[in-house]
């Protein structure tokens, strides 16, 4: 059995994604001090904004990338299993012989090359998981080509 390891930048994404909200208030909070006694357009603007950003990256950050992309993956001859929200989260179990497949796609961040592994069950992606959040990537990506056809 081969278990994920969360490597430090999934931790440290995790901090920037809790933490934003937090800093969006203080600031907010600053600037309404500031400009007490002036209120006009421009800060109604400015707060309106800063709501709908924090608004995306907690959508975003804590439903996209924690739930489904960092979470921790074990891997076996029977089943594959993830345990979402770095491993705090539901457990989702699948049997090998019930997925169709997996693909592997490559992306470039910050002049490095990433790879993103899809396990396919039905036509649909139902766990995913990236060489940017995982210690371990090519071992856990190892296991699963020992039990689990790739897909073109």
């Amino acid at each position: 059995m081969v278990q994920s390891k969360l490597s430090t930048t999934a931790y440290f994404y995790s901090l920037l994604i809790l933490s934003f909200p937090i800093l969006t208030v203080v600031l907010v909070r600053k600037f309404l001090e500031m400009f007490q006694d002036n209120w006009h357009w421009g800060l109604t603007v400015f707060l309106i904004f800063c709501g709908l950003v924090s608004l995306f990256i907690i959508i975003w950050g804590f439903f996209i990338e924690m739930n489904m992309r960092m979470g921790i993956v074990s891997v076996d001859s029977e089943n594959v299993m993830m345990k979402q929200l770095l491993g705090f989260g539901t457990k989702h179990s699948f049997k090998t012989q019930e997925i169709d497949g997996f693909v592997i796609r490559d992306f470039k961040q910050r002049g490095q090359y990433h790879e993103y592994c899809y396990l396919i069950k039905d036509k649909k992606a139902v766990l995913m998981f990236s060489s940017l959040y995982y210690k371990n990537y090519m071992e856990v990506r190892a296991e699963i080509q020992k039990h689990i056809k790739q897909l073109k």
